[in-house]
């Protein structure tokens, strides 16, 4: 059974107020809160670390930070949600209005109770503001919803955690306890500390309820330590002296390189050397520091909850004595509504505050955090997906994702004899690496700012060490040239997941793998990739025109350009075109060394990079964090994502795709992996023969190269006439797989229909452009604010969303009106 981590969490009831929201937000940082579940919410923003229910009435909230959990397995229906966290633990979060009729609190319990069904026997703990009052949780009395609430948790063998008698909900009408919290025996066992807090103002009626719960059952013991430093190196490079790193690098240069060593030896003698300059140079990067406030938060606001506290205080006091005073109770409630609004009031002025001068940075930097929030894309600080996802879910997603690869034979491919391989005849002549090509490969790091591989050394330092490293490197790299090896620290990759949207997260088809790579290794990819691009495009034979993915000068327009070429071809001459679009799975993962090696000997590459590929698809390993370890998994197939020379050999060993003699009327158009087979015919039927044929051909192909095709994703579109619709409930079947003619289809970004109108992209696209019209509109008050330049980069922004693709539908007809 997987480990389920401690948790400390906070129960709420916010009352719909924006102010206690924020101060929900500032206790939850203040107390270093893991999870928080909060009963009427003021809003819930579209985030991982919010989730809601159907109705927003009651939300699961996660600090944005590395040592937060994940949200994961999300459930949810109207006055609930559920979502495992830390490891197993299903956590819900309740709310049910006041106003709900009787039967539809029973038809709340009993939808709930089908969500524990579902989860045991694992962990549960439900919590939320029933409005249910019992005796059972400490009640002065109990109602019809506590006397079924009571029975329900009987049925469903749930313990209540409440303890003593202390009212969660506060009114000057009086007081009650109707936040209620419950768990499994299991998990029952692992919570202490379940406490209604008293000596803090929530802004709410409702008090905060904490409590803890440990990692293991019987074991009251408090969360570990933090999470230990990673075990690979990373710097701080904003805090880089280029003087020290300068001399460092030149000291480096005392002890020459022994080039007597092996490849691999130089190779980590390389990466050692550049760690001490990194050292010298900037500090390294330890955990970040929790937050204990949040941006707004300051010590006058810190004094004035205090004071309000007190004002409480005071207030509740005078209620409590037995000789009643109305005039003194009225004033008191007066000083304490006064200290209540004040406070509020400096929480929206210390916020307006804070977002002015966060819009007043982007003059400096218009791409800056105030954008990325707008914009959705701010990264936050929340462990890596293989850090908080389980480590079973993890292992399969990874074995998934990078399968075992069998030995497969490729199709034999002729070369093309008119050509001499420049490597098969006499002494074959290897070239060495140029100081040019090095400061080229060197050049291109000095946009990118991507995050380092194995070695953490990050791209800037390698841009200005690279003048005194440059003969060393240059010699290590010829000689890998030389002797056909690619140094084996330089095939190992760290991995990262990212989540694909709308897909369910124990899938691994919800997952796309992205590799990071040694700068320095990308560097050298990026040589050899020039070779060969250099060798297909002077010497041949190059890749099939048809290929319009990961090359220059060519652009996913340019492949809906030639799509629409040659239906318009086909139009004008009263034919129509059924287009249909192939998915592959996996593709770039999955794809067999064997193939690109015969791919390279049909494109007479010569035979030192060819060696030189052969031993960089070899050995090649990923690397992941994983709760507990580093873990390290052998990759057999495929090219890795996120490397430079990755693209270049997926596009080598697919051209046989498109390079094979087609059915007279069938055309096939590539980008990347994402395939399109067209067929034209007279008539529609004529048409879905030609398709049907042409397609299998294909697919066949495809599976010849040891890729396999999802038919059930594939999606087809007629390109017709006027006058030639095509018939209700068209369909094509390929492969024992019914594939259906739809009137609309997604590619390559644009929404194709039947007529090049376009219609639906651009009902899809005017929400979209207005809602980041209106996100980056709240950065540009219309008094003050940036300045002219960062606005017009902004409306640069919405311009380019809108006439993506404009080379293809500039020219669509106008639509007949209504």
């Amino acid at each position: 059974m997987a480990t389920e981590m401690a948790l400390q969490i906070l129960q709420a009831n916010l009352n719909h107020c924006a102010r206690a929201q924020d101060l929900l937000l500032q206790s939850m940082a203040e107390w270093s809160t893991q999870l928080a579940v909060v009963s009427e919410p003021y809003f819930v923003p579209n985030r991982d670390d919010w989730v809601g229910d159907e109705d927003n009435l009651v939300a699961l909230i996660v600090p944005r930070s590395s040592r937060s959990p994940s949200l994961d397995g999300v459930q949810k229906g109207r006055g609930y949600v559920g979502a495992t966290v830390g490891g197993g633990t299903m956590v819900i979060g309740v709310y049910c209005a006041p106003s709900k009729t009787l039967a539809e609190f029973e038809g709340l319990l009993d939808c709930i109770g089908t969500l524990i069904g579902r989860n045991l026997p694992h962990s549960v703990l439900v919590m939320g503001d029933f409005n249910a009052k019992s005796s059972a949780w400490g009640g002065s009395t109990t109602n019809a919803r506590g006397a079924v609430l009571e029975e329900w948790a009987v049925t469903m063998g749930l313990c209540i955690l409440n303890r003593g008698s202390r009212p969660t909900c506060v009114r000057p009408q009086g007081s009650s306890i109707v936040d209620v919290s419950f768990a499994c025996p299991a998990t029952a066992r692992r919570v202490y500390g379940w406490e209604v807090v008293e000596g803090v103002e929530t802004l709410s009626d409702h008090r905060y309820i904490r409590l803890s719960l440990s990692e293991t059952p019987s074991v009251p013991a408090h969360p570990g330590p933090e999470s230990l430093h990673r075990d690979t190196p990373r710097w701080v490079v904003k805090r880089l002296n280029t003087d020290l790193l300068s001399e460092a690098a030149q000291v480096e240069t005392w002890s020459p390189a022994d080039s007597t060593l092996d490849i691999d030896e130089r190779a980590a003698a390389l990466r050692a050397s550049m760690t001490r300059v990194c050292d010298a140079s900037m500090p390294r990067q330890g955990p970040p520091p929790r937050k204990r406030q949040v941006y707004w938060w300051s010590a006058d606001i810190a004094a004035m909850r205090t004071a309000c506290v007190a004002a409480r205080r005071q207030y509740q006091r005078q209620r409590r004595r037995r000789q009643k005073d109305a005039i003194a109770e009225a004033s008191l409630h007066n000083i304490y509504k006064a200290a209540k609004h004040h406070l509020s009031r400096a929480i929206c002025e210390a916020k307006d505050k804070a977002r002015e001068e966060m819009i007043e940075t982007l003059n400096l930097d218009p791409w800056g955090r105030p954008y990325l929030m707008v914009r959705g894309k701010l990264r936050t600080q929340a462990s890596p997906l293989t850090q908080s996802l389980q480590p079973q879910l993890v292992r399969e997603v990874v074995t998934s994702l990078f399968p075992s690869g069998v030995a497969h034979t490729p199709p034999y491919r002729i070369p093309n004899t008119r050509n001499e391989n420049p490597g098969s005849a006499g002494e074959e002549v290897i070239p060495p690496v140029t100081p040019g090509e090095f400061g080229a490969g060197i050049h291109r790091l000095r946009a990118k700012r991507t995050a380092p591989g194995p070695d953490g050394i990050p791209g800037r330092a390698w841009v200005l060490a690279a003048d005194v490293f440059e003969e060393r490197v240059v010699g290590l790299m010829s000689d890998c040239l030389a002797q056909g090896r690619f140094p084996l620290l330089w095939k190992n990759g760290t991995l990262v997941l990212l989540k694909k949207e709308g897909r369910p997260v124990d899938s691994p088809a919800a997952y796309r793998p992205i590799i990071l790579l040694d700068e320095v290794a990308k560097v050298f990819e990026r040589i050899i990739a020039n070779r060969l691009i250099g060798h297909m495009t002077t010497i041949g034979p190059d890749l099939d025109a048809k290929q319009f993915g990961f090359r220059a000068g060519r652009s996913t327009v340019h492949a809906i350009m030639r799509v629409k070429e040659i239906a318009e071809e086909a139009i004008t001459q009263g034919d129509v075109v059924l287009a249909v679009s192939l998915d592959i799975a996996n593709a770039f993962n999955t794809l067999p060394w064997s193939c690109i090696t015969e791919a390279l000997r049909y494109h007479q590459v010569p035979n030192y990079l060819q060696r030189i590929v052969t031993d960089y698809l070899s050995s090649r390993s990923v690397s992941y964090r994983s709760r507990d370890e580093w873990t390290r998994h052998e990759v057999t197939c495929g090219v890795p994502q996120g490397s430079v020379l990755g693209p270049l050999l997926w596009n080598v060993g697919y051209d046989w795709v498109l390079r094979g003699a087609n059915i007279k009327g069938v055309e096939v158009t590539c980008y990347a992996d994402d395939t399109l087979v067209t067929a034209r015919g007279r008539t529609h039927r004529e048409c879905a023969i030609l398709a049907t044929a042409g397609v299998a051909q294909v697919v066949g192909r495809i599976r010849a190269l040891g890729l396999e095709v999802a038919l059930h994703k594939s999606e087809a579109l007629y390109f017709h006439g006027p006058r030639s619709r095509p018939p209700p409930g068209a369909h094509i079947i390929v492969g024992g797989v019914s594939i259906p003619v739809n009137s609309h289809m997604k590619y390559l970004g644009l929404t194709l229909d039947g007529r090049w109108t376009f219609e639906g992209h651009f009902r899809q696209l005017g929400p979209k452009l207005l809602r980041t019209a209106a996100a980056l509109g709240s950065l540009l008050p219309n008094v003050g604010g940036p300045k002219a330049a960062c606005r017009r980069r902004f409306t640069g922004v919405v311009k380019s969303m809108a006439l993506y693709g404009a080379p293809v539908w500039s020219g669509a007809p106008e639509l007949p009106d209504d």
